[in-house]
């Protein structure tokens, strides 16, 4: 039987013939006869910082990160929507404060109450 120990993991598989796939590989090597498997080196990739699927690590310092910490702060100083009775005015003043770009800012005098209502009084997640 010939043995093979995979360096990060340190899993060990025993093979009755000789393997050309874990013989090429680089983290693969092949055990003596009375060789005792040493311990797993990590080379990192499991120690890595986890996320859920689909969501991507953002870099602390990076221009995004600012961006989106500005984009929160903004989102909190708008505070909660006026209630649906309040005025056109409170609701515009409300929507100003959330919008993310000149050009939203710019459609919302035009926008009647009730789309005003659907567009912003919900709260974010």
């Amino acid at each position: 039987m010939i043995r093979y120990r995979n360096h990060n993991t340190g899993d060990v598989v025993e093979r009755e013939y000789e393997d050309a796939r874990l013989e090429m590989l680089p983290n693969w090597e092949r055990l003596a006869d009375d060789e005792k498997p040493g311990p797993a080196r990590p080379d990192g990739v499991l120690s890595r910082p986890q996320t859920s699927p689909g969501t991507a690590l953002t870099d602390t310092e990076s221009a995004q990160a600012e961006t989106e910490a500005e984009f929160a702060e903004q989102q909190e100083k708008a505070g909660d929507p006026p209630a649906k009775s309040a005025s056109k005015d409170a609701w515009v003043e409300y929507a100003l404060a959330r919008a993310v770009s000149d050009e939203e800012r710019g459609e919302i005098p035009s926008l009647t109450k009730d789309m005003l209502i659907a567009k912003y009084g919900e709260q974010p997640a």
